[in-house]
């Protein structure tokens, strides 16, 4: 009888450890999550007239094009990251400045299976659009993620402007409208989200949970 019930116990804490691990596995990951945004000098060409400056705690080197933020958020559960998601701050990102115009680029978000990188558009302080800002049409140039650390290195390149945001940011500056049209055929740069989070607090406690139910296992073995 005691041996019966020793089985039943370890069957039910191996049943529980399985579970603690899956979990572990499918788990958020949190900052330090960086997102560099190099823009291409295409694009810079482009809008040769406007000024580039960071906002909302994002930072921009105008010698190197490039815009870094922090995500403030990672969902990652498996280790080809198809459902990575990144979320910015809503207010940090990037303004162009020409004249009396001015145009934010933020709330930057990143969703890796559908290679996209979605953004809200305001001009002069008023939001004209909120969507898929940049996609791509190349497949990610390189990717090795580890779900369940939650590190990994991701760089997409070839982002292209959606229509909806070509057209918000020509008549921001006052282009003929035609130029949105070449805009989206504009290269507008690359995306390199390097993660190096931590698990959350509940990750954690159900790999202990886990190491338990496998030491406790052991014990049980040992003594049937």
């Amino acid at each position: 009888m005691q041996a019966r019930s020793a089985i039943l116990k370890s069957t039910v804490l191996a049943a529980l450890l399985a579970t603690s691990l899956s979990a572990a596995q499918a788990a958020s990951f949190t900052a330090p999550t960086s997102a560099v945004l190099t823009l291409s000098t295409d694009l810079t060409s482009l809008f040769s007239s406007a000024t580039f400056t960071a906002v909302g705690g994002a930072s921009y080197d105008a010698a190197t094009r490039t815009l870094t933020e922090a995500f403030t958020s990672v969902t990652l559960s498996n280790s080809s990251a198809t459902d990575l998601i990144g979320l910015t701050s809503p207010t940090a990102g990037i303004s162009l400045t020409s004249g009396a115009s001015t145009l934010n680029i933020t709330g930057l978000s990143y969703d890796n299976a559908a290679k996209s990188l979605s953004a809200v558009l305001s001009v002069n302080g008023i939001q004209q659009y909120n969507g898929v800002f940049l996609t791509s049409a190349t497949s990610t140039v390189s990717e090795a993620f580890n779900a369940t650390t939650g590190t990994g290195l991701l760089t997409t390149g070839n982002l292209n402007l959606t229509s909806g945001a070509a057209t918000t940011l020509v008549a921001a500056f006052g282009l003929p409208s035609f130029y949105a049209s070449l805009a989206t055929g504009v290269n507008f740069g690359n995306l390199k989200v390097d993660v190096t989070a931590v698990p959350e607090p509940s990750t954690y406690a159900l790999m202990g949970l886990g190491l338990v139910g496998m030491g406790l296992v052991a014990r049980r073995r040992r003594a049937a």
